[in-house]
This record gives structure tokens, C-alpha cells and sequence, in this order.
């Protein structure tokens, strides 16, 4: 499906209102929205019941990328819609496969605090996602990825030394602008829109990420 501009605008402002005012919503509200709601049936983002729509986590991500691709530039998108509530959709996207989540989580070892914005532990291991809001090509992707791999080393001291939980943590980097899946400084980059790969099945990582070791 070919989405115009005003297309885009539209996803945008139902994004918007899903993440003020949660992701139930009135057939009498969708219809304000009916090009974007054709695009979630035909995905299986949405859920109806009792004359009622509910938009999944994996939906917002699919108005997300068509929001982007359809040249919306990611100043407006970032001004409607805060980055917290983009973390939020990916803890939920995880949450929905009945894996255990934690946002913004602050662990503090060898004297250094350190917070991890999405946590994410399944059976066999623990994946740790920072997540980007930059908007321009200007930002330092290699510091960036550093970091998160330094912050994941010691998150992994932390949680087999304080909590006996010996798992290989997987340290990601969720950007809008890197369109290609990438390892910089031993830390995936993942685009957004691509985090559904990984909820969907985590043991990818062993494939295209890298543990801290």
C-alpha cells in the first residue's frame, strides 16, 4: 500500500494519540483513521472487540516505519511524539511475547550507577537496548556503541556476581536513522522498526549480535 504524505501525517497523529491515551480505541475514533487501520489489519496489529478497537505494540512500530518512509522528517515526528513513549513501545513489543521487561533500569556496582533504558531477559539470555532519539548524521555512533558495551559488560558483572544470574547479555543500540542492521565497537545497531526480529525470536542475536565478554 503506496502512502502519501497525508497518509503519513495521519499514522502519526493516530500514533500520537495511542500512546497519550492508551491503545484501545472506538470504531466511531478509527474511522477518523481509516487508511492507517486497513494497514494494521492487513499486518495483525489491531484487535477488535465489543465495537472496540486495540492497537498491538507491534502496530506502532508499523505506523512508526510508515510514518518515516513516507518522508516525514524525524524533527516532527520526535516533536509529536515523545522518544520515552518509542522506549515504551518496545518494552511493550517484548512484554506482548511474555518475556520479563524492565525500563529504565539503574543497577549501581563498583562504585559506578549505571541505567539500561530497556532491559530484556528471555530462557537463555539478557538483552540490553539503549535507545537513540538522534534526528541528524551528525551524532558519534561509535561513542554511542562503546558506551552501551561498556554500560553491558558491567551490567553482566552485576547480575552474575549480585544476583547469581549467569545469562550472555547482548548489548543494542535502537536508532530512527541507521537503516541496515549493523556491529559497531561489539554493539548491535538495530533500526526501530526491525526490533520485531528480535522479540520474535531473541536467539537471532547469537547470529547477528555479539555477547559482552
Amino acid at each position: 500500500m503506496e502512502f502519501r504524505e497525508s497518509g503519513g501525517m495521519l499514522c502519526l497523529k493516530l500514533l500520537k494519540r495511542l500512546l497519550e491515551k492508551g491503545f484501545t480505541i472506538s470504531r466511531e475514533e478509527s474511522s477518523k483513521y481509516g487508511e492507517c487501520f486497513q494497514l494494521l489489519s492487513m499486518g495483525g496489529g489491531v484487535l477488535e472487540y465489543r465495537e472496540r478497537f486495540k492497537v498491538l505494540p507491534d502496530g506502532c512500530l508499523v505506523l512508526l516505519k510508515k510514518v518515516v518512509y513516507s518522508g516525514i522528517g524525524l524533527e516532527s515526528v520526535l516533536k509529536s511524539v515523545s522518544w520515552r513513549g518509542f522506549e515504551r513501545i518496545i518494552a511493550e513489543v517484548f512484554r506482548l511475547r511474555d518475556y520479563m521487561v524492565s525500563e529504565h533500569f539503574r543497577f549501581r556496582f563498583k562504585k559506578l550507577s549505571r541505567e539500561i533504558d530497556v532491559l530484556v531477559e528471555t530462557q537463555m539470555m539478557i538483552i540490553s537496548i539503549d535507545c537513540k532519539q538522534w534526528v541528524r548524521r551528525n551524532y558519534n555512533i561509535r561513542l554511542a556503541c562503546r558506551l552501551q558495551a561498556e554500560r553491558s559488560r558491567l551490567l553482566s558483572e552485576y547480575l552474575r556476581k549480585e544476583k547469581n544470574l549467569k545469562k550472555d547479555v547482548y548489548p543494542v543500540v535502537v536508532t530512527f536513522l541507521d537503516s541496515e542492521v549493523s556491529i559497531v565497537n561489539d554493539c548491535l545497531v538495530l533500526p526501530v522498526w526491525r526490533i520485531l526480529e528480535v522479540a520474535e525470536n531473541p536467539e537471532v542475536l547469537r547470529v547477528i549480535g555479539k555477547p559482552v565478554s
